[in-house]
């Protein structure tokens, strides 16, 4: 594992706090007033961030109901975590 991930790991309650707090506050700075679009960013960003914060603690990588378990291949799981992670931070870019 690279030292970035053995990094991020020690501190995963950090990374998870984070993931939220910047989540909640990007739609509500982005998309104050427009309920429907808050919301609706808010759980996109909350459901890719609570399968990065799963890899980082080791457990189950899962993305709506479907994922991998913390005893599948070490690979996929941190692809899936990889993928996850770009999904959240693409919806920073989206126009709505």
């Amino acid at each position: 594992m690279g030292g970035v991930v053995l990094f991020l790991k020690q501190y995963k309650h950090v990374v998870g706090i984070l993931l939220f707090t910047i989540s909640l506050l990007h739609a509500s700075l982005r998309m104050s007033g427009d309920w429907n679009v808050f919301f609706s960013i808010l759980l996109g960003q909350l459901l890719f961030a609570n399968a990065v914060y799963g890899y980082l603690r080791g457990g189950w990588v899962g993305v709506g109901s479907g994922g991998l378990d913390k005893d599948a291949d070490p690979k996929m799981r941190a692809a899936v975590a990889v993928i996850c992670m770009c999904v959240y931070l693409l919806f920073f870019f989206l126009a709505f």
